[in-house]
């Protein structure tokens, strides 16, 4: 073969190659972009509202203090997490430290100050190098819980000078993909948050270790079970779609939209398993929004593909929180089991920011959440007004 028609089939073979799999990773990339950050480091600076009252309840919070103490991981390496952490051993310890090193290392790339970042090290390390296995029935989703945040922390240390060794981020990246992604690659085929979870603890692994067939895997999931999570009359008829990967129900837990059967178009939005309780569907909500957030970085448009269901969920759920007017007979009977504020600061930036979709519903809840002196800080939900309240105006990530 002529040397020139060689290196032009080469050519060819790279650019099919580079279509094929994808562009190259954006990093900083897990939920959070250098575009994000640039604005919120900005708006801190001029102390703008919210953000700067976001940025004084991070640093005065436990995760946020210079002097956090690690709580984790057991000494012997295994975390142990039964039905609702019964046992618990290492299973709050690691949430709590996870979200610690994701704070800091936020911190450390809004402020400048070294010793967040050595903060934040210090704890990647002493999990990379300690966790083994998981175990007991939880261990799936403590292991998406857990994985929804690290992989945060590792993007915003890995691409910021913070001085995190070679050897380290290798002992890190091996924790994430041998001992974390097996336990979720596959999904699940119980209740939306849990395989929402998974996905999104996907996403952030497949960015940090530039895995774009693990990324696109992930989202391959998240278009089967988004369908399946979120209601909408137009799309589904008055039937919600069954869960995929359905696992056998049982009786005192039909994964199945817990019974409800006959729908229509005045609970659009309405999700799997919001007649279970509104604590565990925010867990969905959040997941759902923070990983089309990951994928809207890498130049994927999830927000976009299930905008019919994801802007009224936002809206329908954020009624349920305010409680303004009383729950209609045809959800749940007219009674919904009550749980803890999510922010839903994602979706409404993506939505109303940057897409330009009216909310109302959904800003009325962001700001009762503003009001308080603590964000939430649950599983995957940590300090989201503090980088979401508003989107940055600029162009691209």
């Amino acid at each position: 073969m002529p040397v020139l028609r060689r290196v032009v089939l080469l050519i060819w073979m790279a650019v099919f190659v580079r279509a094929a799999w994808g562009q190259a990773m954006q990093h900083p990339g897990v939920l959070v972009s250098g575009t994000q950050l640039a604005y919120v480091r900005a708006q801190i600076k001029a102390k703008q509202e919210p953000f700067y009252s976001e940025y004084q309840k991070a640093v005065a919070s436990e995760y946020g203090a210079l002097d956090y103490k690690r709580k984790g991981p057991p000494a012997d390496g295994v975390i142990d997490c039964g039905p609702y952490s019964h046992p618990d051993n290492g299973c709050h310890a690691e949430d709590s430290d996870a979200s610690a090193a994701y704070l800091q290392a936020l911190l450390w790339n809004l402020t400048g100050d070294h010793r967040y970042a050595e903060n934040a090290i210090r704890i990647v390390n002493a999990y990379a190098k300690t966790v083994k296995a998981y175990a007991n029935s939880n261990q799936p989703l403590q292991a998406a819980w857990s994985d929804e945040v690290w992989p945060r922390a590792g993007e915003l240390l890995r691409y910021s000078h913070s001085g995190w060794k070679p050897k380290d981020i290798a002992a890190f990246t091996k924790m994430l993909t041998k001992v974390n992604l097996p336990e979720i690659y596959n999904g699940s085929g119980g209740n939306g948050n849990w395989e929402l979870s998974m996905i999104d603890a996907m996403m952030g692994i497949a960015v940090f270790t530039n895995d774009r067939p693990l990324l696109q895997h992930a989202e391959g999931l998240w278009r089967e079970r988004v369908p399946a999570y979120f209601y909408n009359f137009e799309l589904d008829g008055p039937h919600p779609r069954p869960v995929p990967r359905r696992a056998p129900p049982r009786k005192d837990n039909d994964v199945n939209w817990y019974g409800t059967t006959d729908l229509n178009a005045s609970v659009d939005g309405m999700a799997q398993e919001t007649c279970r309780d509104l604590g565990h569907t925010g867990y969905g909500i959040a997941a759902t929004t923070y990983a089309a957030e990951t994928a809207r970085i890498q130049g994927d448009k999830l927000f976009e593909a299930e905008e019919k269901r994801l802007v009224p969920a936002l809206e329908f759920h954020a009624r349920l929180y305010l409680r303004q007017d009383p729950v209609p007979a045809l959800v749940c009977g007219g009674k919904v089991k009550p749980g803890n504020g999510y922010t839903f600061a994602v979706g409404y930036a993506e939505y109303h920011d940057r897409l330009g979709v009216d909310l109302p519903e959904t800003k009325l809840w962001l700001e009762h959440v503003e009001q308080q002196p603590v964000p939430v800080d649950i599983h995957m939900m940590v300090f989201e007004p503090l980088t979401d309240a508003k989107a940055a105006p600029a162009t691209g990530n």
